[in-house]
């Protein structure tokens, strides 16, 4: 049997550059990886079936698009890899209804939200809930991606009709539209990633959709020690490995949670796409999911202490 130390399952062309990186750190490290696209999918399921491969850690970035990977997550989780954002954690931290709930019993501030069941099951609404949210308003849907589904400049109950029409299964969230103060020249709206026990803050203008570095010098000490202690809070409650979150500051300095918890981070480049990551921070990721494995299938071993000299 072949034993590697990490496989990386992958679907979307724009991942490549990643995947490739993360291959290209652990081969320097002596560490095995193993990458898994739809040339060598079913060739691979078939080996691990017949007991040939095995795998002691596995990181999806494939199943939630493609379901032809779905049988390869459940036959690493009976093989016993250990799961970066384990699926079933992951569908559970990702749903936004789920963790609006969490982060305000958990002292995490996020927006004045409603929280409406599926169209399937309650095509009705009741207009006096729009009392506290305010115009214009956000709706969202609870398990969306990608901006699937939002509306960022709702204004009647029509609006929320409409939009509960798309995906007719899913909880929606109304949500109050936050403007976030003004620093340095900057929309004070933060993307912030979370990689193994490291936060990474950004920049992100929410209206332009443009990302960029952000250092503790940038901005209020105070605040950039906040929104490392809320990502480390919103770790511990997902028990994520990488996740992304936005957040906002509005006035007198308080930072809302405004988009909860992306798992399948968006990991383009900025040099190669105009709304992409910035480099270093892409590299800092890379460097830390590495060292994530390397210190997981290689664990120093427990120190012995000598007998003290009589």
């Amino acid at each position: 049997m072949q034993t590697y130390d990490l496989a990386i399952s992958w679907c979307w062309k724009y991942d490549a550059d990643f995947v490739f990186q993360i291959d290209s750190q652990c081969v320097k490290r002596g560490l095995s990886p193993y990458l898994i696209n739809f040339h060598n999918l079913f060739e691979t399921i078939t080996r691990m079936e017949k007991g040939e491969l095995n795998f002691k850690i596995f990181f999806d970035r494939a199943s939630d698009q493609e379901e032809d990977f779905e049988q390869l997550v459940d036959m690493m989780k009976e093989q016993g890899a250990r799961m970066i954002n384990d699926m079933d954690r992951a569908t559970w931290a990702t749903d936004k209804a789920t963790m609006h709930l969490e982060f305000l019993s958990n002292g995490i501030y996020v927006p004045y939200t409603i929280i409406l069941p599926p169209w399937d099951d309650s095509p009705e609404l009741d207009s006096t809930y729009l009392d506290k949210v305010g115009k214009p308003f956000v709706i969202k849907p609870a398990c969306g991606g990608s901006g699937d589904g939002v509306v960022l400049d709702a204004h009647t109950i029509d609006d929320i009709q409409s939009a509960r029409q798309q995906f007719h299964y899913d909880k929606y969230l109304v949500q109050e539209k936050i403007s976030p103060v003004i620093l340095n020249g900057k929309r004070a709206w933060f993307r912030v990633f979370h990689i193994c026990g490291e936060v990474l803050p950004c920049w992100w203008d929410d209206q332009t959709k443009i990302t960029d570095t952000l250092s503790s010098s940038d901005i209020e000490q105070k605040i950039y020690a906040d929104i490392n202690r809320i990502m480390r809070k919103i770790a511990r409650i997902s028990q994520l490995d990488l996740f992304s979150t936005e957040i906002a500051l509005i006035p007198q300095n308080k930072l809302l949670v405004i988009d909860h918890v992306n798992d399948q981070v968006d990991l383009r480049k900025k040099s190669a796409h105009l709304d992409g990551i910035p480099d270093e921070v892409v590299d800092r990721i890379v460097l830390n999911l590495v060292d994530w494995v390397e210190k997981t299938v290689r664990p120093l071993p427990k120190s012995t202490s000598l007998p003290h000299a009589k």
